[in-house]
């Protein structure tokens, strides 16, 4: 399959790797099919393509690797459009928001993740609860903040 992307030209992609969401997401409700593109280098990031708009594209990371210790409560509702079965494996991606005038104060939404059963190729963006991190910052050392696991257990109490 060719798709037409504003970032990377035209592209020659798999129809296997299409990413479905049903109910499109957040702002973008119209766009509901996908693909994730690697960068050349070696990078933890991603981008989240859209097949119908050329110029929507999102840079995402696995949420593991921004916070080896991120629990949700995800809820059987939420995941219910998803059809998940007991041995459906799930992806959960962070979108990323990177100010051009200062890289270095990039954030994760973890707020509102993307959640893909591996099986269907079926994805969902969950809203989560207030106390998890709107705008989780990437680069600790540079901004001051409290790490992730002390703010959900002040919100908790």
């Amino acid at each position: 399959m060719k798709i037409q992307t504003s970032r990377f030209g035209m592209l020659v992609v798999s129809g296997d790797t299409l990413l479905t969401f049903p109910s499109g997401l957040v702002g973008f409700p119209a766009f509901r099919r996908y693909v994730v593109l690697n960068p050349p280098e070696d990078a933890d990031y991603q981008w989240f393509q859209s097949v119908d708009e050329p110029s929507l594209a999102f840079v995402i990371m696995d949420v593991d690797l921004l916070q080896p210790d991120f629990r949700t409560n995800l809820s059987g509702e939420g995941l219910a459009e998803l059809g998940l079965t007991p041995t459906d494996s799930i992806s959960i991606m962070a979108v990323i928001t990177i100010p051009s005038d200062h890289p270095d104060q990039a954030t994760a939404n973890l707020r509102a993740p993307l959640v893909v059963n591996g099986r269907t190729r079926h994805g969902k963006q969950l809203i989560l609860h207030e106390s998890i991190p709107l705008r989780y910052p990437l680069f600790q050392d540079s901004i001051q903040c409290q790490p992730y696991s002390e703010v959900a257990t002040e919100a908790a109490v």
